[in-house]
């Protein structure tokens, strides 16, 4: 991509998207809570399009960091603020199978790069990838003020009573406006006082009776990071090639595409066993499978490598993958989802830098 560049100098520059995410995920509660999940969103668009445009125009390697960088802070922002903008658009009943939209449109982005290596791997067609951020986000900037509607627990929490009602009305229908209120999960002190009051009490994530949901959406985040996932998708290329498959795009392929569809099922699993149990018997099935993966190696029984892989990937983009976007959200009340869940995502790409950087 840019002739003379050290192994260095891309580490840098491969790494920036991860920083900038981390850092766009822990700055983003402060203005979804400020302004509202749909502004923080549309004004995140910015920075999805300075960054696409950044990469697809630089012709060194640290001006590409740069643009990998702004665009890490648009990712960042996102993950950290879709799963708690959905949850809170969701009735009760819907929101684990609505909650996996957000892993699974992942799930597609991380495919979508894997397929056109196929026919845009020339000196100029990565250009055309890294641009493509910038139709998404001109889409969503053209879309998202018409079709797109405020939180109603967050305008519930800011004291704006009618205009959440107008929401509500609008996603439900005037006849469940009230049904809908009592879904959303308002203390009885906002609920009384709140909903009149135009500066109503806020609350800390770092109060003492929310520290167990913190503590639990922390070690959630780390979990899925420092699970192994992303070290299997490094080395999928490999131990395809092994198998005798030369071309490595072909093992990655392969990996992003199962990757997709166990998602499709965390929802029902999750209504029927519960989002609990399947977080804890997916760590148990990827440990398993982890073991199936080393033995494999260790007698060099490349088929059996890639069974056990890829039935790693399966029990983890069934429970860990999907579940941990859900659960961050469903954990925190409204008074503090945008902020708990801003830290708990930021350390998940903390942990996601710390990967990347430790694996050669």
């Amino acid at each position: 991509m840019f002739p003379g560049h050290s192994k260095l100098e891309w580490t840098f520059a491969v790494n920036a998207w991860i920083f900038g995410a981390m850092v766009g995920s822990l700055c983003c509660g402060h203005f979804s809570d400020k302004y509202g999940r749909k502004k923080a969103l549309m004004g995140n668009c910015i920075f999805m399009i300075v960054g696409g445009v950044v990469q697809a125009s630089v012709s060194n390697v640290w001006l590409f960091a740069l643009g990998r960088l702004i665009a890490g802070i648009s990712s960042g922002t996102a993950t950290a603020t879709i799963g708690g903008y959905i949850n809170e658009l969701s009735p009760p009943h819907m929101r684990n199978t609505l909650g996996l939209g957000l892993q699974i449109f992942t799930t597609i982005g991380i495919l979508v790069p894997a397929i056109t290596f196929f026919f845009a791997n020339t000196s100029s067609g990565w250009r055309y990838l890294a641009a493509f951020p910038v139709i998404l986000a001109a889409v969503y900037l053209l879309l998202a003020p018409s079709m797109c509607v405020e939180s109603p627990a967050w305008l519930l929490t800011q004291g704006r009573k009618e205009e959440a009602k107008e929401v509500i009305a609008r996603l439900y229908g005037e006849e469940h406006v009230q049904t809908a209120l009592s879904w959303l999960e308002v203390s009885k002190t906002s609920a009384e006082e709140g909903l009149i009051d135009s500066a109503p009490k806020k609350e800390s994530m770092f109060a003492p009776r929310y520290r167990m949901q913190l503590l639990g959406g922390i070690m959630l985040s780390c979990a899925q990071q420092l699970s192994g996932i992303n070290a299997v998708f490094y080395y999928s290329g490999s131990i395809f090639s092994d198998a005798g498959i030369s071309d490595s795009r072909v093992g990655t392929l392969i990996i992003d595409f199962i990757n997709i569809w166990p998602a499709f099922f965390t929802g029902v699993l999750a209504n029927r066993f519960g989002a609990r149990n399947m977080i804890l018997w997916g760590l148990a099935g990827m440990v398993v499978m982890s073991i199936g993966m080393t033995v494999a190696f260790i007698v060099d029984v490349s088929v059996l490598s890639i069974v056990f892989t890829a039935l790693y990937v399966i029990v983890f983009g069934v429970t860990l993958g999907p579940l941990v976007w859900v659960m961050t959200a469903d954990i925190f009340p409204d008074s503090i989802r945008a902020s708990a869940s801003s830290l708990c995502i930021g350390i998940n790409w903390l942990c996601n830098l710390i990967v990347g950087v430790s694996y050669p």
